[in-house]
């Protein structure tokens, strides 16, 4: 892309996982103006220097394939949850919505980024998704995607959320696993249940070529024929920022 221009209408979404971080800057009328790329250790070189003076009409920071943990509203503290889940030591956050509390492994560099950005909103892909999948009308349904080796999905039956989670992966044979692991676990009817993934063209054809004789075809999330043709990281990216714009 060329050099960036801003504009104090655009609106920045940051993508953060463990080892990369995306920003991608659109314009007042949600398209994409400038994008950048930044694979990093979380050090302080990761913010982008062209962007130190910008302003921006909004600005939101998305937390990818961070650890997790759910539990209750009724719960009065997550910590017992998290740290029966992934330990102790590790340094977390919490948020809640109306359905559930999350507890969220904190990025390393989320104070860094907290003093150069203004007015953050701060959501992980759990939360997100968690929205975006609570307008649909189906009754039972799975909504997945895979991100550098990890398995993310959020499930419905009979119009209830009934789990989020993630699952470390290393081939295409696991993800079938698991997701069939899940269908069985939770007693949902294999011919009533709705599956969408959120993925670029080339994984989505090959997700519906693993499970096609065990499951109703498998539905790519609908995004623009530019946006799924990128590659998967890209796509994830793009889902993630139309769930805030």
């Amino acid at each position: 892309m060329s050099a960036y221009h801003n504009a104090v209408s655009d609106k920045l979404v940051l993508f953060i996982d463990t080892d990369s971080s995306i920003y991608s800057i659109y314009s007042k009328d949600n398209q994409l103006k400038h994008q950048l790329v930044i694979d990093s250790d979380d050090s302080d070189s990761s913010f982008p220097k062209e962007l130190s003076t910008a302003i921006f009409s909004s600005t939101n920071l998305q937390i990818i394939n961070s650890r997790f943990t759910l539990c209750p509203l009724s719960e009065d503290k997550i910590d017992a949850f998290f740290m029966l889940n992934h330990g102790a030591g590790i340094d977390f956050l919490t948020a809640k919505n109306d359905t559930f509390k999350i507890g969220f492994e904190k990025p390393k560099a989320l104070d860094l980024l907290t003093t150069k950005l203004v007015n953050t909103n701060t959501a992980t892909d759990i939360e997100l998704l968690f929205d975006y999948t609570s307008k649909k009308k189906h009754s039972h349904a799975i909504y997945f995607y895979e991100h550098k080796g990890i398995l993310s999905l959020i499930v419905w039956k009979d119009g209830k959320f009934m789990l989020s989670n993630r699952y470390p992966i290393a081939n295409a044979d696991e993800l079938f696993y698991f997701v069939m692991l899940v269908i069985e676990q939770l007693e949902i009817p294999v011919q009533d249940i709705r599956i969408e993934c959120i993925a670029s063209d080339d994984k989505a054809e090959e997700y519906k070529l693993l499970f096609k004789n065990y499951l109703p075809p498998i539905q790519q999330l609908a995004l623009s024929e530019e946006s799924s043709s990128k590659d998967n990281t890209q796509v994830l990216s793009h889902f993630f920022a139309q769930c805030v714009l």
